[in-house]
């Protein structure tokens, strides 16, 4: 039986996808892993060790369980993911795992599960040596630095010898560092990408051709910038494969655009190479004084134009919204309020996502504000006549979860360019 185990999840199965393309790129030979959703299979194998990759919000479902049942049979447990960055001490303290990664994992987590199969599956000074780790030597906490992996292209998308697919990795990073997001805090503020070779390959294996980057059109740039010559040349090298009767999705899920780079230039590209006709981007309110404290760095002015833009070219916005974030004032929910109303009218969609505190952001800390009257009586009536989407009500209570997890445990998280500085 194999003595390693990967426990996917529906949530965790694009990043373990692209993870184990790279550990079988550097030699590890996959037949040696249990790659399953399914937890009983992986507690019937009985590995020694067992991987992990989670958010925060995923830390009140059955992961306790699972970890208390795996620890019984004594194996040993590797967490990776967004928590385990921000919370390593939470991670290894109250949820029980024996080692956590920090940082990019396609280097750390190969040279983690080489270490410890040669010292036969135990914590020992040997892994002191990894950079990129978290955990307890002696009684004593040990953090081996952020892992950084800034050529991340050197690792393909996707593994040979296992039959796994995901939507690919093709950007990394983000200068915008808006206060409320993870992304740029743990990917680095400047957006690297994958060369456009590598994407036209792995891309045959995708009968939807989907992509994953914080801003679809920034592709080529650092980031702050539109390179159209960049963009054209990928979205045209994808044209033999959508010849070939694949679709290609661009700038929808599972990412999007900022409102700044929705432009004539770039929704033309769209028409031409594309099969969308759907575009996602980020509002997240209509006040600009708001978007200015949360770093933001675009306008109510881009928002609209970029709405107005899109209808015009035949595409349908959709654009997403934060109502309570901090120091928000009911002035500045009725601002957002409007907004939502215009770009209804105008025959665009609205998302609606409530401020939740995440661990590793400058906002970490902050508390949400209270939902005014009038937007807890908008949202009711929009709602029920299904003209606004998103999951607002649930993430009430996950934000609610998540303050008091940050009261209790909070940690200063070390990201990409070092400490991550609390505003709150």
């Amino acid at each position: 039986m194999p003595e390693i185990a990967i426990r996917m999840t529906k949530r965790n199965h694009n990043a373990f996808v692209h993870l184990l393309g790279a550990l079988e790129s550097q030699g590890f030979d996959l037949n040696e892993l249990l790659i399953t959703k399914d937890f009983r299979e992986i507690l019937n194998a009985r590995p020694k060790v067992v991987l992990y990759s989670f958010f925060t919000e995923e830390i009140w479902g059955p992961l306790r369980e699972e970890v208390r049942l795996l620890k019984e049979r004594g194996a040993l447990l590797v967490a990776g993911g967004y928590h385990a960055i921000a919370m390593p001490k939470h991670t290894l303290n109250v949820l029980g795992f024996d080692i956590a990664v920090i940082g990019e994992g396609e280097e750390v987590t190969y040279q983690l599960l080489t270490t410890l199969k040669r010292t036969g599956y135990r914590i020992t000074p040997e892994l002191t040596k990894v950079k990129g780790l978290a955990f307890y030597l002696d009684g004593e906490f040990v953090f081996t630095g952020f892992a950084k992996v800034e050529d991340f292209w050197r690792f393909p998308p996707y593994p040979e010898s296992v039959r796994l697919i995901s939507p690919m990795e093709i950007s990394r990073g983000c200068p915008f560092r808006c206060y409320y997001c993870q992304t740029p805090y743990i990917k680095g503020f400047r957006m690297r990408h994958r060369p456009i070779d590598q994407i036209v390959k792995y891309s045959r294996r995708m009968k939807d051709m989907r992509y994953i980057t914080p801003n679809a059109f920034a592709y080529g740039s650092p980031g702050a910038i539109l390179k159209l010559n960049k963009l054209e040349a990928l979205l045209k090298a994808l044209q033999p494969l959508r010849k070939e009767g694949r679709r290609l999705f661009y700038g929808t899920f599972p990412s999007e655009v900022r409102p700044e780079f929705v432009l004539p230039e770039t929704l033309e590209l769209l028409i031409d190479y594309a099969d969308n006709r759907r575009l996602a981007i980020g509002a997240q309110s209509g006040d600009d004084a708001m978007l200015k404290a949360m770093h933001r760095l675009h306008t109510v002015e881009h928002v609209q134009r970029a709405v107005e833009y899109m209808i015009e070219y035949g595409f349908e916005p959709v654009v997403d919204f934060i109502v309570s974030l901090p120091n928000e004032t009911p002035e500045s929910q009725r601002k957002s309020i409007e907004l939502m109303k215009w770009i209804m009218r105008k025959g665009g969609k609205v998302r609606v996502h409530y401020f939740m505190p995440l661990p590793g952001t400058p906002w970490a800390r902050c508390k949400p504000s209270p939902l005014s009257e009038e937007m807890k009586k908008f949202l009711g009536r929009m709602a029920a006549k299904g003209k606004i989407e998103g999951s607002w009500g649930v993430q009430i209570d996950i934000s609610r979860r998540l303050q008091k997890l940050i009261e209790e445990f909070y940690e200063e998280p070390i990201g990409y360019h070092g400490r991550v500085v609390s505003l709150c």
